[in-house]
């Protein structure tokens, strides 16, 4: 799976092997997507206050961090669903390992290629690609940025992004 390993001290991202599924999801039905041709990544990335400075702070925005993780590479396998329309999210799971609450992160992103940008919380997805398939392996560059809250977010931050598809009909 594509692990992110983010801490709060010094903040990284390393990358690994999605599980497949080749197999065409039914229209509607969610199937997620090998990204194994996708680079193996480790991104060294530091955090940093959002609010710096001198200010009349509120306690959400002493608390606010961000880490920027650029350039990371997706390849997607979409071979069996050439030729079809399609839907692709990104998505995360609920439970972050490192996080005290789900809404203690946000994952934000801008793209090179195919896929837009976008954001989403941990236990949620969003779309990416919407369109006809037509090749068999879709590659992006995403570049993200992670805002923590550092009163609900521990040292060792993990998580694992994957990427789903939905043919429609």
């Amino acid at each position: 799976m594509r692990r992110a390993l983010l801490l709060l001290a010094g903040l990284a991202l390393s990358a690994s092997v999605l599980a497949a599924s080749t197999t065409p999801g039914l229209a509607g039905a969610a199937t997620r997507l090998d990204d194994s041709l996708s680079p193996r990544q480790r991104v060294q990335a530091t955090t940093r206050w959002v609010y710096e400075g001198t200010g009349d702070w509120t306690s959400d925005q002493l608390s606010a961090l961000v880490a920027e993780v650029p350039t990371m590479e997706f390849r997607l396998r979409t071979a069996p669903y050439v030729g079809h329309d399609a839907e692709i999210y990104l998505s995360i799971p609920r439970g972050v390992i490192g996080l005290k609450s789900p809404t203690a992160m946000r994952l934000e992103w801008t793209t090179r290629g195919l896929f837009i940008p976008g954001s989403l919380l941990p236990g949620s997805r969003t779309l990416v690609y919407r369109g006809r398939i037509t090749d068999p392996l879709m590659t992006g560059y995403f570049d993200f940025r992670v805002f923590l809250d550092s009163r609900t977010s521990e040292l060792g931050i993990e998580f694992d992004p994957t990427f789903e598809i939905e043919l429609l009909p």
